[in-house]
Formats: structure tokens, sequence, C-alpha cells
């Protein structure tokens, strides 16, 4: 067996066992725990109750929002849409992560419909689907169904992608289109030689906003991956370490909580221009830096 095809392999088997089997059905209340686009940034909000709901009109995907709209600012809420582990076609893995990131002041469209379970798939007949991520950007920024659904609230000029394993893959491809002006990647890279579908590193030459990696250190399969791609990276860039996640640890295990934190405030400085929680990752004694386990290194931004 191939060392790009083993650590596919291992990917895709460590991100379906750690699925979470809950939250499906209908809409629910919860509550968790290079610069930005030019216009006025929206004010960065404080933990909102969300809800988990059906996208009207765009089958297949679930939408994760702040669940009363009525007390925000029309188009203040920015849109991110997510690619999940194993490029599944379910997201119940990243509840946690998911719903905690909307209670931030964000529109989450991930793939995968509200009560789709995730089905077992091979490296070899797991396909990326970045064209997924882009219609669910479209939806949500140009459809009067988005429109009705969010109630005007979604900024539709600020977009950002984000994805988990292999669909961190499908954030990296999704990432070029111009429509995108934030990726973030987690536990994830393109392998060495092209794959899922024949997606390769030399992709990484087509994307053109700031890019955040982030892995679970040494015991993740994609650690080795998320530093190559980083080298690659000719656009202002962050890689970021907790050295004890493992490969889901930041999207389904005990460090969720974080995950969706550094997601938050990675969008938070590029979509919304936030100073503050850009210190979160510049600088030698950036905020994250000074964490116990985490290690940071940017290339390309500033305060």
């Amino acid at each position: 067996m191939s060392a790009p095809f083993k650590t596919a392999r291992i990917m895709l088997a460590a991100t379906l066992g750690a699925v979470v089997l809950a939250g499906s059905g209908t809409a629910t209340a919860s509550s968790p725990e290079n610069p930005p686009p030019s216009g006025p940034p929206a004010p960065a909000p404080a933990i909102l109750p969300t809800v988990r709901e059906a996208a009207d009109g765009l089958p297949g995907h679930t939408v994760y929002r702040p669940a009363d709209l009525t007390k925000l600012r029309k188009n203040s809420l920015p849109v991110i849409v997510h690619g999940n582990g194993a490029c599944a076609a379910s997201n119940l893995e990243g509840i946690t992560f998911l719903t905690g990131l909307a209670s931030q002041g964000y529109i989450v469209v991930a793939n995968g419909g509200v009560a789709d379970f995730p089905v077992p798939s091979t490296p070899e007949q797991t396909i990326a689907h970045p064209e997924a991520l882009l219609a669910a950007a479209r939806w949500a920024t140009e459809s009067k169904q988005a429109r009705k659904q969010f109630d005007g609230r979604a900024d539709t000029t600020r977009v950002g992608v984000l994805g988990h394993s292999c669909g961190g893959v499908e954030a990296l491809a999704a990432g070029t289109d111009p429509m995108i002006d934030a990726v973030a990647g987690f536990n994830t890279g393109y392998l060495p030689e092209p794959f899922f579908g024949g997606f390769g590193r030399d992709r990484l030459a087509g994307l053109h906003t700031p890019t955040l990696l982030v892995n679970g250190g040494p015991d993740d399969v994609a650690y080795q991956n998320s530093i190559d791609n980083y080298a690659l990276l000719d656009v202002p860039a962050v890689l970021a370490s907790d050295a004890t996640a493992g490969h889901v640890g930041l999207i389904a295990g005990l460090q969720a909580t974080k995950g969706w934190q550094v997601a938050a405030d990675w969008f938070d400085y590029v979509l919304r221009g936030d100073r503050t929680a850009g210190a979160r990752f510049i600088g030698p004694d950036c905020g994250l830096c000074t964490e116990d386990g985490w290690t940071v290194e940017s290339k390309g931004l500033s305060l």
C-alpha cells in the first residue's frame, strides 16, 4: 500500500469513527459554548443561541445560524460553507464545532442534510466535491430562498470556506473561486500525489485569500500534509498546531470548543477586520502561541 493511499485510508477511518450520532431532525435551539474585504466590519457578537435547520431550496445541506435574527442587523452575518471529514454527506460529526461557530454570529452552511448519516467509504471511492461548497455559497448569497430564510441578515459580501480532513481538501479547492474571501482547513492538506478525485498540491497556487491550516499534532495523520501545504502557500497564511488534539479532537473531540473558537477568531480577523482576533495568530507573542500545547507560525499578515 502506497504512503498517500495509507494516509488517505487512515484519514477516512479516523473521521468516520468519530461521528457524533446526535442532533438530527428539525431545527432545534442550542447554546454552546492580505487585508479583510472593504467596507465597515460587523461587530463581533457574544455567544448566541443557535438553530440547526434545513437549507430551503438547497437539498443535501444544513444551516447553522443564530436563532433570533430579529436582534441582529441586516447584512451583518458573514457566510461560511463547510466540508465534512471524509468528504461525507453528513455533518453530524461536527455539530458542536459548527454550532459554536454559528454562535459567534455566522451563517454556516454545511454539506449533508439535517438527518443524513455518514456512509462508510474507502479512499478509492471517496471523491472531493468543492462544487457543493460553491453551490452552498451561491445559494446563501444569491437565492431568494436564503434571503427569506435569513431575513436579510446574511452579509453576502463576506464569504468563508472551511473544511475538515477530506472536507478540508474540498475547502482548499473551493477557495480558488473569486467569491471566497477566507479559507480555513482543519487536519487537512493535499496529499503528495493527486487524490480524492485528482486534487493535488498544484491547486494551492490558485488560492487568492488568507488561508488558515490547523493540525492536531504528530498523532494527526494530516500533520505533515498541513506543514507541507503551508510551505507551498503564496498567500498570507497561518499554520497552527495543537500538539494533543489528533485528527478529530478539534472538530468532534474534547477540544471541539477550542476548535470552533480558533475558526471564529480566524474569520473574525479576515472577514470582519477584528485586530484583536488577528492577534491570536500573528507575532511571536500571539494569543494562541501562549496557550499550552499550541504552536503558531504565520506569513504575509499584519495587524
